[in-house]
């Protein structure tokens, strides 16, 4: 089911991010994730949420990268507490400008994990 609800996802905000301004997405998107209810969410549950946007974004026939992966990461786990989408540039001058979104469980990426040779400088969470 998950894995279901993540292809919908994922299709859905790809679509979304084409055809709206990015402030009005983001407007949309803060709408459909505000919830006044937390639960604790399992560390599986977290990983086979991650791993089913993976995979779905993998197989569906256009490219999702990074931020509609933290996207849909973030709405499907929106009720766990400690969650934020961060969005930041990587640090290194030899390099053109490179942005990158990623998921965070209470300080811990749990989506869109990078090579520890690379740095990211965080412009901005979203919780």
């Amino acid at each position: 089911m998950i894995f279901l609800k993540s292809v919908i996802c994922l299709s859905l905000i790809k679509a979304g991010l084409a055809l709206l301004p990015f402030a009005a997405f983001r407007k949309v998107f803060h709408w459909i994730t505000s919830t006044s209810t937390v639960k604790e969410v399992s560390q599986q549950q977290i990983e086979l949420t991650v791993w089913a946007v993976d995979t779905a974004a993998n197989l569906l026939p256009f490219e999702l990268l990074c931020l509609p992966r933290a996207l849909a990461t973030k709405y499907l786990l929106r009720k766990a507490p400690f969650l934020t989408l961060e969005i930041g540039i990587e640090v290194n001058p030899a390099k053109h400008f490179e942005a990158h979104a990623w998921v965070e469980n209470n300080g811990t990426v749990i989506m869109g994990k990078w090579p520890e040779s690379v740095s990211y400088h965080r412009l901005w969470a979203w919780t």
